[in-house]
């Protein structure tokens, strides 16, 4: 019944519509309920606790967007002790710029940047700042040493509030902290199965596979483009520097690129590698880059069951499940990564917020897994390399498999690890979805963070000798440690 329907929407999505009986379906169709992913302490007590602690300490300053502060007098900071802290209530007034450097920490000429989150940029955020971290971050042994100190404001940065805490208010500050964290903690309910319990054997092949290979061996990935004269110019540029194929091949769904995708992605499973999905299409989910970044939702509408907008979100949602279900057919797994970067707050499934954002991601987790039935999918939960407040993004442990973030900074990303790991349950795999330059064996051990893959993105990062040289290539598709194509098991 389940192929019946899949190659009934086929059909209709061929010519350009879906029947009335289809809509009636999708009116009536819910998603699965989800559970809770973590607990939230009201909003207006948590700042009250913390604004009572705050009283305790001295107002150092307040300003208005944009206004840095530079004290001339530092006695404050030069008396201070490593065990005080300085506690900063900041926003960001101008809420295009969520995600962008608004304000920066400066001792000494050693600069902290501080990014507003994409998640409401201009909601009061607070940060706290150990004296000891300063003396640290300048690179003096003493408060005392500390001769200058000028905490900066741009691209609608605001310092609501700038307190010096002693040791005390500042301790009482970390423990109220501490235990709001502990309180909101994302409830994990992983077992290190696959989301869905009836995925097919494939999936459940490369996953095991996955979960053995993290913290051992990094699997090599490399995106493609479509626009370079052929859809394999990147694995034919690595072909001729490595004499290597990297083991996941990146994919995406971009202006409905949907049978060269399928044909591509059986291709790479037939010659033994993994493919990997992604999709940059508007909220019509029938377009491409600019639309992923310029549309949006009416989200409220979008998201409430028999609206036409809720009726419409599933039609063009479900365009890509005829494709999915024949890479199911042919026995693909997929690692399936929608809604990519999704805190970044460039493209619109991110500018709803973190809220719509859960709801919008178990919607097509619910849509694709429980009404259509597709099992083939590893569902990727990516990040942006912002970082901050990620758990507020988390749609649950029953809804994804694997999670990560991606960054073009050269390195290994370690901050970025972290962050995902305070977030992930206790044994899922964490992955490095995009870069530009590839993190070396001995950066990520460095680094403490050992991802699971790395994949590169297509064109001029793989290919313009700044990225990426030509012996660094051949060197990670040589190395032990780099898992390429030609290494990966037969996934029976």
């Amino acid at each position: 019944m389940k192929k019946l329907l899949v190659l009934l929407v086929a059909t209709m999505l061929a010519v350009g519509s879906l029947s009335s009986c289809a809509a009636e379906r999708t009116e009536v169709w819910t998603p699965r309920e989800a559970p809770a992913v973590r607990m939230t302490l009201p909003e207006e007590e948590k700042l009250a606790a913390q604004q009572a602690i705050l009283d305790k300490g001295t107002l150092l300053f307040s300003g208005k967007t944009n206004e840095s502060y530079l004290p001339t007098d530092l006695g404050w900071l030069k008396n201070a002790q490593p065990e005080d802290a300085l506690a900063l209530v900041w926003a960001c007034d101008d809420p295009t710029h969520g995600g962008w450097g608004v304000l920066g920490l400066n001792v000494n000429g050693q600069q902290l940047d501080i990014a507003a989150v994409s998640d409401q940029p201009g909601r009061e955020r607070l940060n706290v700042y150990p004296i000891a971290q300063l003396v640290q971050q300048a690179g003096v042994e003493t408060p005392a040493e500390l001769s200058h100190f000028m905490l900066g404001a741009w691209n609608g940065g605001r310092v609501a509030e700038l307190y010096l805490l002693e040791a005390e208010a500042a301790g009482e500050l970390q423990q109220m902290l501490a235990a709001v964290a502990d309180t909101e903690a994302i409830l994990h309910t992983y077992t290190g199965e696959l989301s869905n319990e009836n995925a097919i054997p494939e999936a459940k092949a490369v996953y095991e596979y996955l979960k053995a290979t993290w913290g051992t061996a990094c699997l090599t990935g490399q995106m493609e483009s479509t626009w370079m004269g052929s859809p394999d110019y990147e694995m034919l540029f690595l072909q001729k520097h490595t004499g290597k194929l990297p083991a996941i091949r990146g994919l995406d769904f971009m202006h409905n690129d949907f049978r060269g995708v399928v044909e591509r992605s059986i291709q790479w499973w037939e010659m033994g590698g993994i493919p990997h999905i992604c999709w940059h299409t508007g909220s019509d989910f029938a377009s491409g880059y600019n639309e992923s970044k310029n549309h949006n939702l009416n989200w409220e509408e979008a998201l409430t069951p028999g609206t036409k907008a809720y009726v419409r979100l599933l039609e063009a949602m479900d365009r890509a499940v005829p494709y999915l279900q024949q890479l199911e057919d042919a026995g693909v797994p997929v690692l399936w990564r929608p809604f990519h970067e999704l805190d970044g707050g460039w493209f619109w499934w991110s500018k709803g917020g973190s809220e719509n954002f859960v709801k919008l991601w178990q919607l097509m987790y619910s849509r694709y897994t429980d009404f259509w039935g597709l099992d083939n999918l590893i569902w990727l939960l990516g990040y942006s390399g912002n970082g901050g407040n990620m758990a507020a993004w988390y749609p649950g442990d029953d809804y994804v498999d694997l999670i990560g973030a991606d960054s073009y900074t050269p390195g290994a990303n370690g901050r970025l690890y972290e962050e995902v790991t305070t977030i992930a349950p206790e044994g899922m795999p964490i992955v490095f979805h995009e870069c530009g330059t590839i993190p070396t064996e001995g950066e990520m051990a460095a680094d403490n963070a050992p991802w699971l893959m790395f994949m590169v993105w297509h064109t001029d990062f793989l290919t313009d000798g700044k990225s990426n040289t030509a012996e660094g290539l051949n060197e990670v598709y040589q190395s032990q440690y780099f898992i390429t194509l030609d290494e990966l098991p037969a996934f029976e």
